[in-house]
Parts: C-alpha cells; sequence; structure tokens
C-alpha cells in the first residue's frame, strides 16, 4: 500500500448530512428507501450536470430538471427544498479533521453548486478547514468523469497513488481507482474514521 500524502473527501453524505431526499426521490420516481438508484440517476441527469459544473442557474436548473423528469411539482416550493436540503455537518466532523496530522494534505472533492456552496463553507463552518477545495460548479467538471481526477492529481502535483479518496457513491469511487487514486466507498463520519483508522492516516 502507497504511503498517503493527501486525504481527499467528498462532502454530501460523507462530512454533510444531505437529510431528507424525497422530494427529490419522487422527481426520479424512486422509493426514499433505495438512495443508492436515486444518487445513479442524479448522477447520469444532464440537469444536474450541467448545474454542477456551473453552467446553468438554480432557476434554469429546477426548471430543466422537471422537464427531464416529465415533474410536476410547483417550481418555487421545490427550488426552496434544494437550497435547505444539506441539513449541516455530521456530528463529529471538526473533530476528525483536527485528528488528521498536519503532514497530511486535507482536500475536498465535491460535486456541488452556487446554491449550496456558500452555505457548506460559511453557515457550516468547512471554509479554512482543508489545505485545497475543488468544487464541481468552480472547475466546470464534475464526477464521476475522469477528466476531474486527472485534474485533481494534476493540481496537487502527488502520484495518483499517494492520494485517498473518499466518497459515498460507488460509481465516483470507482473512477477514481480507474486513475490510479486509493479510493473508499464511505458513508458518514464513523465510516469515514474507520477507512483512516484502516490507511493508518489516524490512530
Amino acid at each position: 500500500m502507497k504511503a498517503i500524502k493527501v486525504v481527499l473527501f467528498d462532502l454530501g453524505n460523507v462530512l454533510v448530512d444531505l437529510g431528507d431526499i424525497s422530494d427529490f426521490a419522487a422527481i426520479f420516481q424512486v422509493d426514499t428507501q433505495d438512495e443508492a438508484v436515486m444518487w445513479e440517476r442524479w448522477l447520469k441527469s444532464s440537469a444536474v450536470k450541467a448545474f454542477d459544473t456551473g453552467q446553468i442557474n438554480l432557476s434554469d436548473f429546477i426548471q430543466s430538471l422537471r422537464l427531464e423528469m416529465g415533474a410536476t411539482d410547483e417550481l418555487e416550493g421545490l427550488k426552496q427544498a434544494f437550497v435547505k436540503w444539506p441539513k449541516g455537518l455530521f456530528s463529529g466532523v471538526s473533530q476528525l479533521i483536527e485528528r488528521i496530522p498536519p503532514n497530511y494534505h486535507r482536500a475536498i472533492l465535491s460535486n456541488t453548486n452556487d446554491a449550496h456552496w456558500g452555505r457548506i463553507m460559511d453557515e457550516m463552518g468547512l471554509s479554512g478547514c482543508f489545505h485545497s477545495y475543488f468544487a464541481s460548479h468552480q472547475i466546470g467538471i464534475a464526477k464521476p468523469d475522469l477528466a476531474v481526477y486527472e485534474y485533481v492529481i494534476r493540481e496537487l502535483g502527488v502520484a495518483a497513488d499517494s492520494i485517498l479518496f473518499l466518497d459515498d457513491n460507488l460509481i465516483n469511487v470507482q473512477a477514481a481507482r480507474k486513475l490510479g487514486m486509493q479510493s473508499e466507498h464511505v458513508k458518514g463520519v464513523e465510516c469515514a474514521e474507520k477507512i483512516l483508522y484502516k490507511y493508518k492516516v489516524i490512530s
């Protein structure tokens, strides 16, 4: 196992509690108990990709998503539900980040957007907690496209296999592994902690 130099976190469902998915599970015609299917459809949505790569604004995203899925939900209500979607950090996030020794480069790689980024950085307090932030809407590419991992590897200036990537979507984990990253499927802080312990990042 190559020595880890960078710990690269996804945000949603790893550090950030996304809470209730019911509004968007309904749009994607998925049972709320089947989150994996909903997230798979989410990642394959052209409207989501356009929004997460900064090509369209929130109103256009909601309208495009409704048209794409044939949804009949009221536009303004859906927009407000989306903005409020991330509930906050999971309990123990700050403590886990603080336990990562200073010799590791801490970074974020997240498919996100203008509607959520400010809340996550400022309201939830993740601004300044990491050395590098790779937000899809700012860099114009999103997971699971291989280009986003190539971009991150290039920007970090380290070997791919010295990066430990934690993500809640298996398709994103598998894409990272294709480029040589050490990558693990993680959901929540307790799971992340176990992985960091497994890789001897924390003790």
